[in-house]
């Protein structure tokens, strides 16, 4: 087994958003190639400064070169780690693993309920575009037109998905919700461009928040009876797994029909 190691600086103000952008980035594409058997995050906080240090593991060299390119000594880096980072440095390290103890698991159900709902978002689902995906380039005409008589719009499905999203995150923080505050499918606001910036950027929001909340639970966590409910927290963490995929084909849908 190979352990490949990159580190990066940052400053301790961006630390939290570096770290969620790791998530979406490295962390994401590391998991996904095949012959990787685990990534690690590490943040040590240094004065003003953040320093990560990125360590995943793999069977092989062939495994990191799906990953890395030709050079698998050379760092890959992404569009915005400019943004973040102190300097990109070009090289990463690799390590021999000679000896191992104790009892190494993968990731544990959680950790992969949560990065299924964050693919939904920015992934590559299996259904078909992500959300992002999805909502680039809509206007709020689009996004407001009802090209279905009688049917939802796109705008509407929007927030319905927003609402029973944060109402999932909440149940897992022990409230007793049976409906998202504003509604089942909540009226949209006047059809400014800045306010369909507002509903995309609060979907967003929620969706990271109960990503977040969902890789912090345990096995026992999982098998307690969710808030509220006669049913099991990964039961409904499942639900809403599926939930998000039945509308984004929804909203693929109206975004073709709107043009």
């Amino acid at each position: 087994m190979i352990a490949r190691s990159w580190d990066g600086i940052t400053r301790a103000a961006q630390a939290d958003e570096y770290t969620d952008y790791l998530r979406r980035t490295g962390v994401r594409d590391l998991s996904a190639t095949t012959g990787n058997r685990g990534v690690y995050v590490f943040r040590r906080q240094e004065g003003d400064r953040a320093r990560f240090r990125v360590l995943s593991l793999w069977d092989s060299m062939e495994g990191i070169r799906a990953f890395a390119g030709d050079d698998p000594e050379r760092a890959r880096y992404y569009p915005e780690d400019e943004r973040f980072l102190d300097a990109l440095d070009a090289r990463v390290e690799h390590f021999d693993v000679v000896a191992e103890g104790g009892d190494r698991r993968g990731p544990g159900e959680a950790v992969a309920l949560a990065e299924e709902l964050r693919g939904l978002v920015d992934g590559e689902p299996w259904h078909g575009p992500a959300l992002d995906a999805l909502l680039a380039g809509v206007s709020a005409e689009t996004a407001a037109a009802r090209p279905i008589p009688g049917a939802h719009t796109l705008w509407e499905v929007a927030l319905h998905l927003t609402g029973w999203t944060d109402a999932v995150r909440r149940r897992l923080d022990g409230e007793t919700v049976d409906e998202p505050a504003a509604g089942d499918f909540p009226t949209p606001p006047s059809a400014t461009e800045r306010a369909w910036a507002e509903a995309k950027d609060g979907l967003r929001r929620a969706h990271e928040r109960l990503v977040e909340r969902v890789g912090s639970l345990s096995d026992a966590d999982l098998d307690a009876r969710a808030s509220g409910r006669d049913y099991a927290v990964r039961f409904m963490v499942r639900g809403a797994i599926a939930h998000t995929a039945y509308h984004s084909g929804q909203i693929g849908l109206l975004r073709k029909l709107g043009g």
